[in-house]
């Protein structure tokens, strides 16, 4: 099944089988004969994102192996971030260059994405061959998959059910705090922190899907939609800090202003999409939601 639970699988046993897989793919996203090694990085950095989801999920069930964990796949990713965020901003800038192409600002964003280009090359040569990093990250995954043959859980399925539902229930309720935090502070660091809330809830809706597809899958897609909004958001306000800390870098002030200001534009389309689409996304409360979910799961665990 892939990245899911199967309500009939014990959940321990599910757990092990969705990491495992996990772990195996991003080792051969970062193990390619052939291809791209920037796409591979960027596709191990995904599903180590889909592991730290998986991860919070058993938080409730087992604390110190939800933690151990959860850094564990952390750092991995780390490793391979410099480059992968360099290439965001370039492709940040690219979207936006798109979004505004019948404005005739074309020429601004040369000499921006110049800049962008030669940065991402200094950042790959302070960080060392890619071989070197993909390598420290294989380490961390081989790590993390010799544990999983040892994994059980305490307790029987039903209350290792309730602790899913209660992870997944406790980063909804934290979705919705951050919501209004952002709305009301409007600050780039209170949108990146509802950002990973909403980008967990996609990823617990997507755990969760067999539950009932016909209505998970499309408010999974959704919670994706409004990520990728809030992720465009954050590459936007790095964006906006860079140009503000070397200017000169960037091209003639001109051409840098231009650039700022549809910057400043399309960020504020992006944040009300974001609003409108998380205001629909967490509209239930917590609690609610929580009953829902453990509803679903138990009609669906019935026997066939």
């Amino acid at each position: 099944m892939a990245y899911r639970f199967d309500p009939h699988e014990a959940v321990d046993a599910a757990i092990r089988r969705i990491a495992r897989e996990q772990i195996d793919k991003a080792i051969d996203d970062l193990s390619p004969i052939d291809g791209d090694r920037h796409e591979g990085i960027h596709e191990a950095r995904k599903r180590l994102k889909k592991l730290r989801g998986l991860a919070r999920l058993a938080v409730r069930a087992t604390p110190e192996f939800a933690a151990r964990e959860n850094a564990r796949f952390r750092d991995a990713g780390r490793t391979l971030s410099g480059v992968r965020d360099r290439t965001a901003l370039i492709e940040a800038l690219d979207g936006l260059a798109e979004r505004f192409e019948n404005e005739g600002a074309a020429a601004s964003f040369a000499a921006a994405r110049a800049a962008l280009e030669r940065k991402r090359e200094e950042a790959i040569e302070a960080m060392g061959s890619e071989d070197a990093i993909a390598a420290a990250a294989i380490g961390h995954l081989k790590d993390a998959r010799s544990r999983l043959d040892r994994f059980v859980l305490p307790g029987g399925s039903k209350r290792n059910q309730r602790f899913l539902v209660e992870a997944m229930g406790a980063n909804y309720r934290r979705a919705r705090r951050d919501l209004k935090l952002a709305i009301r502070s409007k600050r780039a660091e209170d949108f990146h922190d509802l950002r990973k809330r909403i980008k967990y809830l996609g990823m617990h809706l997507k755990l969760f899907e067999a539950l009932w597809p016909s209505v998970l899958i499309p408010w999974r897609e959704e919670a994706d939609r409004a990520a990728d909004a809030l992720g465009r958001d954050h590459d936007y306000a790095v964006l906006r800090a860079e140009m503000a800390a070397d200017p000169l870098s960037f091209g003639p002030k001109g051409d840098l202003g231009g650039v700022l200001a549809l910057l400043v534009r399309h960020q504020g389309e992006l944040r009300e999409e974001a609003r409108e689409r998380c205001a629909r996304l967490l509209a239930v409360r917590p609690k609610a939601f929580e009953r829902w979910i453990g509803t679903l799961w138990r009609l669906a665990a019935r026997p066939e």
